[in-house]
């Protein structure tokens, strides 16, 4: 279906007409998938230290032994001594020598093996304890995620108790070639690690002005030669997408409350003046509790209602063919069109526009042009015929 151009203008208003449809699907989130670890250049717990300082060194040193019990038979007494039936008999005195040898031997045994377990717990515990990592206040723990742009850790804020989530952004590329870089390449490299640079600075910059329930918050940056650690609000639950993989499309009604949330977070953006540019089911968030967080605003900025913007950025699936034509835009449209295909996922289970052919998916964006199942009612049907128009008029 083809939204008629200019027919309504590119809005939220039409949320309030979706019709209930039975009961609320549960709406708690997934599993992130893991990413794979690497080691990062900040200090062991003090824990660790305290603990694995006292250990001898494992490699160079082994650790001590304990003193070995004699295996040789004992010197045979001689046969003259051995005869004698005095009161100080040398044979009492020799055999209770042995004895005594024997029984300090043993004690000493028991002791050395004591202290073995002794240190092998404590190189237990040292181990487990240098597990985490500090960064400031704050603890890092087990991988919550990973991707190109770097790995989100779980951390825990050491005087309050509270859990937070990190994301390590490296600062500088890597060459992985094996070759060396000429001075061409060299130059691309490093004017890309500035772009990059520049990203995650305006991310931090606009994510800590921003306070609303359904925008993951982040609470501060911090600024290492080699990366940069972002410290956000910890959402216990899921990706959107996870769910929408494992559950299917949801009923309308609970679709519904998703749309609200995310409309009342773009809302809140838009007024300040903040658009945010990669709206897509991969960065929502679902907490335990039902609700969504928005992340990820690697790619958002400051709009002037007067002015229009000209970085062209975002997934094709969820991108607003002004970005595909290569127009200017003002931004806060391209963040409708985007919600809109969120919520056309959510309520259908797949995007609202695809093909296999590349050219003819552009067209299709482009035009507008989308199959609105005839199932959806017709509150759902004007939503997304009032998002999918292909020249807004703003």
């Amino acid at each position: 279906m083809a939204a008629t151009e200019g027919e309504f203008p590119r809005g939220l208003h039409a949320l309030n007409t979706v019709a209930e449809d039975g009961p609320a699907t549960p709406s708690h989130g997934g599993t992130v998938t893991a990413g794979h670890e690497y080691d990062m250049a900040i200090q062991p717990t003090a824990t660790a230290n305290a603990e694995t300082s006292n250990l001898p060194e494992t490699v160079n040193n082994p650790p001590a032994q304990a003193p070995a019990v004699s295996t040789a038979p004992p010197p045979a007494a001689s046969p003259s001594k051995l005869g004698c039936r005095s009161s100080n008999s040398p044979a009492v005195a020799v055999v209770g020598g042995e004895r005594m040898s024997v029984d300090e031997n043993r004690e000493r045994e028991k002791e050395a093996r004591r202290e073995r377990q002794d240190r092998q717990e404590r190189r237990e515990k040292g181990e487990k304890s240098s597990r985490g990592r500090v960064l400031g206040d704050y603890v890092l723990t087990k991988t919550l995620g990973a991707g190109s742009m770097g790995k989100v850790k779980l951390a825990v804020h050491t005087p309050t108790g509270q859990k937070l989530a990190i994301k390590i952004v490296p600062r500088v590329s890597t060459n992985t070639s094996g070759q060396p870089l000429t001075a061409s390449q060299l130059a691309k490299a490093q004017a890309k690690d500035a772009s990059k640079e520049i990203r995650h600075i305006r991310e931090a910059a606009l994510s800590m002005l921003l306070y609303h329930p359904y925008i993951c918050g982040m609470r501060e940056i911090i600024t290492h030669p080699n990366h940069f650690y972002m410290v956000s609000e910890y959402v216990d639950g899921g990706q959107m997408l996870d769910y929408i993989i494992s559950h299917g499309r949801l009923r309308e009604r609970a679709a519904r409350k998703f749309a609200r949330q995310i409309g009342s977070a773009l809302e809140y953006c838009h007024k300040n003046n903040v658009v945010h540019r990669d709206l897509k089911i991969e960065n929502i968030l679902i907490s335990q509790t039902g609700n969504i967080k928005i992340i990820d605003f690697g790619l958002s900025n400051l709009y002037n209602p007067e002015d229009h913007l000209s970085t062209f950025c975002g997934s094709l699936y969820f991108a607003a063919p002004e970005l595909l034509n290569a127009k200017v835009y003002t931004g806060p449209e391209v963040d409708v069109w985007s919600f809109g295909v969120v919520l056309y996922v959510l309520v259908c289970g797949k995007v609202p526009f695809d093909d296999q052919s590349m050219p003819a998916l552009h067209a299709k964006i482009k035009r507008g042009l989308f199959d609105s199942p005839m199932w959806l009612s017709q509150g759902t049907a004007l939503v997304f015929n009032s998002i999918f128009i292909a020249n807004p008029k703003i």
